[in-house]
């Protein structure tokens, strides 16, 4: 399956790419601002702040095909009012995100371009903890297994290059529940991200 996407990619942009030297590589890192929804009413999270960093490669002209692979930090607090006492727990998970998006450059000048992009994101997740591991009983999650490994989401945004730079702002939204426990709860990921790339190629 890999080598018959590999030759389709091939066949599909390497024409394209040798014809007018449509091929952008490099490395990138950025800032992301992200919330975890829920929909429980009594239960309420806040954003938290992380950082990102990854690679892309992008090939096309006027329409591109750009796959990333990013590491990011995921996390969030957890409070639920219980009277005068509150419950909280800490989320916090190492993921590996890979973003498969086409785009359209709007302005399309050699060393300037104004883009705009979306696709579906598949994120790996790993490294799960909790703080505290362990909440009352009528808490949804229970533990680390209550999250999923692996999980899709869409990102959208736009993009300007100046030069060998390349900055995007996106925004993520989740459309898969993170959360695979007992209980009715349903807990996405969003995510805003800024990020800065170097053109190597």
């Amino acid at each position: 399956m890999k080598k018959l996407l590999l030759v389709l990619l091939i066949l599909a942009f390497g024409p394209l790419g040798k014809a007018q030297g449509i091929l952008s590589l490099g490395p990138k890192i950025g800032f992301n601002s992200n919330t975890l929804t829920e929909n429980l009413d009594s239960i309420h999270a806040g954003i938290k702040n992380s950082f990102q960093i990854g690679a892309f490669v992008r090939v096309g002209s006027k329409v591109y095909l750009q796959p990333e692979v990013n590491y990011q930090l995921v996390s969030g607090t957890l409070n639920k009012s219980l009277g005068s006492l509150v419950l909280q727990q800490d989320i916090t998970i190492k993921t590996i995100k890979v973003p498969a998006l086409i785009g359209v450059k709007l302005i399309n000048k050699g060393p300037f371009n104004l883009r705009v992009m979306a696709g579906p994101t598949f994120t790996y997740l790993f490294d799960k903890k909790l703080d505290p591991s362990k909440m009352n009983e009528l808490w949804p999650i229970q533990s680390v297994d209550d999250l999923k490994s692996s999980i899709w989401s869409v990102q959208m945004g736009a993009g300007l290059d100046v030069l060998f730079m390349t900055l995007d702002v996106r925004y993520e939204l989740g459309v898969e529940n993170m959360y695979n426990g007992s209980s009715s709860f349903d807990l996405k990921n969003n995510t805003f991200n800024v990020s800065l790339g170097i053109k190597l190629l």
